[in-house]
């Protein structure tokens, strides 16, 4: 019996390069990470990660005598799929019309597949995580930045210009919300991300000079969304009126979203959901507020389970998904 298949999945992050060698049962069998050269921008970024690709295929082949069948991708920013080319990142210069799947095709040798890494998170959850069984999703990545994808039937939907998914980007507040990096105003990115939380913290510390929470001890380029997150889950009033109202946003955009697909599921990833039920509670019961009632009665709001993980193994799945389909 021939060995069960191998690929090579590769997150590219705003902070970290992440590649493993994963099966056909979405299990890491190695891992290797390296701080991404973010100030260096694209140009120091591929070398990199073409580094890290040999590495996982020496490791195949030196310690499991296979050679992996392909290579999945998922990157922070929009993809054209019909031209295979990188739109822009909003985090990283350098990227803007890059064929990153084809660049790491050549230098591999292997059959290489570039998906926006939170349709590539979304896939992974749907096959391996707690989207498994469904068959429809809706998934949400609230981290650096708010990605989504729409999963149907184990298959990413892309739409007609291949921006499916994209919640980050629906305006919620387009009269008082703050800019986005997209340059709209009051997306749900910048209201509800990581950053979002310690933007709007640090606007609260300056217009509320008298306040209790133990935020106001810190210098102004240390509240973040970490130490905001860090803060409400000690119960800091302050930091928690600043999660509650995240998730009121991110609540609503889940509802109108919601409406148009009716998805079986939505599933909350990224470093934002680890606040557990401090997000997901309030979210919830602004979802309830705002979605039509059979939507809002039967839509289950969970936290996804691949962690950290997301991004690399959702990106092996996208090979595996791509492979099959070949």
């Amino acid at each position: 019996m021939p060995p069960v298949p191998v690929v090579i999945g590769v997150d590219v992050g705003n902070t970290r390069l992440s590649t493993a060698l994963i099966d056909a049962a979405g299990n890491i069998l190695h891992l290797w990470r390296e701080a991404t050269p973010a100030e260096e921008g694209a140009n120091a970024v591929i070398p990199l990660l073409i580094q890290m690709i040999r590495q996982a295929q020496d490791y195949a082949q030196g310690q499991r005598n296979q050679s992996p069948a392909g290579v999945g991708i998922g990157f922070g920013g929009p993809i054209d799929h019909i031209t295979g080319l990188i739109r822009r990142s909003h985090h990283v210069a350098g990227w803007d019309g890059v064929a990153l799947g084809e660049l790491l095709q050549e230098a591999s040798g292997l059959p290489a597949f570039l998906e926006n890494d939170a349709n590539a998170g979304g896939l992974g959850e749907a096959l391996f995580g707690a989207g498994q069984g469904a068959d429809s999703l809706l998934y949400v990545n609230i981290g650096t930045g708010i990605g989504g994808a729409v999963i149907i039937n184990s298959r990413i939907h892309r739409g007609a210009h291949s921006n499916a998914g994209e919640i980050g980007h629906v305006v919620i507040d387009p009269w008082q919300g703050p800019i986005c990096t997209c340059g709209k105003r009051g997306c749900l990115e910048a209201l509800a991300s990581g950053p979002a939380l310690g933007t709007a913290a640090r606007r609260r510390l300056q217009e509320e000079t008298n306040t209790h929470s133990a935020l106001t001890a810190l210098p102004a380029h240390e509240v973040t969304g970490s130490t905001v997150g860090e803060a409400a889950q000690q119960g800091d009033h302050l930091a928690l009126e600043i999660v509650q109202k995240a998730a009121e946003y991110l609540g609503l955009a889940l509802a109108g979203v919601a409406n148009v697909l009716d998805p079986e599921l939505i599933v909350i990833g990224g470093g934002v959901s680890e606040l557990g039920d401090l997000l997901l509670e309030p979210t919830r019961q602004a979802f309830q507020g705002y979605a039509a009632l059979p939507v809002a009665a039967s839509t289950p709001i969970v936290t996804a389970q691949l962690g950290y993980d997301a991004g690399v193994v959702g990106a092996a799945a996208v090979a595996l998904v791509e492979l099959e389909a070949t």
